[in-house]
């Protein structure tokens, strides 16, 4: 089963030593599951030659694309790039780390016919105990906050039906923005199908996931969503 029209990109920050290998596994891989497709590099204020290795493989194969921020703008921020650029029915992300194989995206297609959204959840991260800890309260907090229960909250293996996900007003520009997505997919009733996939440890480059500002600010994201979402409500009642 091939998708008539599949938009895929990748969030990049300082990852010259993988996107090349990335885009020429995806020009390779993707065909098999669509008819027609994009690959979107979102190049989010890299200060290294990420840019330079796209621009030079977008002269050789039309269809890889360059969003490009002049500056670092968050993850959330360039998974919002992604979403708005995608021109296809359905829109798949996954990031520039080599740290997922986008052969398991076969198994996502099938569902494709009764969900909007298919997301991924690690079998076992592969950052080591201490991220691996982090992610366990993370994911705590979040379910505290919002009751979102998925299994794996910021696994970034997931496709969803273009339309959908463009309708979202998302507003974070963090590492909050998945679990924000999540939120908005259960505050619409929007049925989703978690699969399970495989994550490897990364070879080269180095995470930024694990950055203290980073997880401060998709803390303090959350508490700002969970706050708005309480003041509309009381001003609700009290109207």
């Amino acid at each position: 089963m091939k998708l008539s029209g599949l938009s895929v990109f990748f969030p990049c920050f300082n990852e010259a030593e993988n996107v090349e290998v990335l885009l020429q596994n995806a020009l390779s891989v993707i065909p098999h599951y669509a008819e027609k497709f994009e690959l979107i590099v979102i190049n989010d204020g890299s200060r290294d030659n990420t840019k330079k290795q796209v621009l030079k493989l977008a002269k050789l194969y039309p269809q890889i694309k360059l969003i490009n921020h002049q500056e670092n703008l968050g993850y959330g921020a360039a998974l919002k790039s992604g979403f708005k650029a995608a021109r296809y029915p359905w829109v798949f992300f996954t990031d520039a780390d080599l740290q997922f194989d986008l052969k398991e995206l076969k198994e996502f297609i099938p569902f494709t016919k009764d969900y909007q959204a298919i997301i991924g959840f690690r079998l076992k991260r592969a950052e080591g105990k201490s991220r691996t800890f982090n992610a366990k309260l993370f994911k705590s907090f979040i379910d505290l906050l919002f009751r979102v229960h998925v299994k794996d909250i910021d696994c970034a293996f997931k496709l969803f039906a273009t339309k959908l996900v463009q309708s979202f007003d998302l507003e974070s520009n963090g590492a909050f923005l998945s679990a924000e997505l999540l939120y908005k997919l259960k505050k619409q009733n929007v049925k989703f199908k978690q699969i399970a996939v495989h994550h490897y440890p990364r070879i080269r480059g180095n995470p930024t996931g694990a950055n203290l500002k980073v997880i401060i600010k998709a803390i303090l994201d959350a508490m700002k969503l969970y706050l708005s979402i309480k003041f509309h409500r009381l001003k609700q009642h009290q109207w």
